[in-house]
Parts: structure tokens; sequence; C-alpha cells
């Protein structure tokens, strides 16, 4: 009698898609549009605690320790697995970020001699942190109904949120003069507000040239002299161009008017 022959089981083959499917770790949920644009704004807000952190700011170290605290609250925040302090979360990282702006602030008030330019670009950059602070707040404690506000803080329109109250208008001297005021000290006054404003601006335009001044320091203190030249054009202008001359002169120098005339007679 023959034996009867039992074929050996063959286990059925997995496809390599099962198989790496079954050993895979799950895959993590996508962050939603406010986690990602919340992280974006952050990480803006980092960068600038960076450059304040690296500010010229060795002649006055507790402005100094502060601004670095400043960059190390964000640094915190952003790499809490690099970090080897407990979490606070966004909001209340925020709060001490505020907290560690003004501190620093503080400090920049003992600001004297050389150390006073220094101290300037610093709190301009100040007051650029604590307002994005501030507005990033707002925008992420009112989620979900504040996600455009936190779209805005994402890009460089951003930074007009900033300016809480409006730019008003110029507005033209009226034909009647304000109460208490004749035409003759409203021009005066002009007068005074030119002068002042020359001066400022020749002072910044020579602090300009000085090439130990940080690349940072140069762009706000571009900006500040170009504000101080349009002030000083506007009133001149308001003149007759009676102190230094009109908008052309004081925007393009005294040699505009004449530039190329000789060349077309």
């Amino acid at each position: 009698m023959s034996e009867i022959m039992t074929p050996p089981k063959v286990e059925a083959k997995r496809s390599p898609a099962r198989q790496q499917a079954k050993h895979s770790d799950p895959v993590p949920a996508r962050p939603t549009e406010a986690e990602r644009l919340q992280t974006e704004a952050l990480q803006i807000l980092h960068y600038l605690c960076t450059e304040l952190s690296q500010a010229e700011l060795r002649d006055m170290p507790q402005a100094q320790a502060e601004a670095i605290e400043c960059d190390t609250v964000l640094f915190n925040l952003l790499n809490p697995e690099e970090s080897d302090c407990p979490q606070m979360g966004t909001l209340a990282s925020l709060v001490m970020l505020r907290q560690c702006v003004q501190n620093t602030f503080a400090c920049l008030e003992a600001a004297s001699g050389p150390t006073v330019p220094v101290a300037i670009a610093s709190a301009a950059l100040l007051e650029h942190i604590d307002g994005f602070a501030a507005h990033l707040h707002q925008a992420i404690a009112g989620l979900p109904g504040t996600i455009e506000d936190l779209r805005t803080l994402t890009t460089f329109a951003g930074i007009k949120t900033f300016r809480d109250r409006p730019t008003p208008p110029i507005r033209r001297i009226e034909q009647a003069p304000p109460p208490g005021k004749t035409h003759a000290q409203l021009r005066r006054i002009l007068e005074f507000v030119a002068q002042q404003a020359g001066t400022v601006n020749e002072l910044l335009m020579q602090m300009q040239t000085d090439s130990q001044i940080r690349y940072e320091s140069q762009v706000l203190l571009g900006g500040a002299q170009a504000v101080t030249q349009y002030i000083g054009a506007a009133a001149d202008d308001a003149l007759g161009g009676y102190v230094v001359g009109g908008f052309e002169r004081w925007t393009y120098g005294p040699n505009f008017a004449d530039a190329d005339k000789g060349a077309s007679a």
C-alpha cells in the first residue's frame, strides 16, 4: 500500500508593499494651515531676535544679556528637543518674550557717548519685535477667527499692522491761521522745523560714513535720514524753498535744477 504523500505547506507570499506596511511607522498627521502659519510667523520673529542678539552691545553687557534672552525664548520654543528648559507653550513664550524686550529697553536707557547710536538702532529693532510679538499673540489666541491675521503676519505686508495709529494725510495750511497763531508765526515755525531737520539730516548722513557701523545699523540710519529729509523738504517747500530749497533740492541735491541745462542750449 502506497503511502499518501502530503505536499508541504507553503506559506503565502506577501507582497513587498504589505511587508513594508506592516513594519512602517504610522504616518504623522499633516499640520493644519493655522499650525503651519504659526510656525512660519515664529520663525520670522526668531530671525528678528537673532539679529538683536548679534547687535554690537558689548559695551552694554546687561542689555546684551537681555537681548540674548529674547533670542533664547524663541529658540527654546521652536527647538524643544534641544532645550533644557520646560516648555511653556506658544502664548506664554510670547508673553515672556515681550517682558524680555521691556527689560532690554530699560537697559538701553543708560546708553551714553559712543553707545548711543547702537542703542538707537537696537531700540528700533526692539520696537519691531514687540509689535510683531503682540500681533502674533492676538492672532494665535483668536484662532480660528483670526486666521487671516496670521496669514498677514507671514508676509511682508504684515509690517504695516505694527502701526496702531494710522498716519494722518498731509494737509495744506488753510487761509485762516489757527487760533492764537498769525501767518508770520506759522512761517517761523516751519522755518524752525526746516532748519532743525536740515541739521539732523546732515548728522545722520555723517554717521552713515562710519565704516565701523554694522550693516543693519546703516540701514536704520538710512531710513531715519530719509524720513528727516522729507520732513525738512515738506516744511521748506511750504515756505517756497526759503531755508534750503524745494523738494527737488532737498531730495536730489543743489545741482539738480541746473543739471545738463548747458548741453541743451
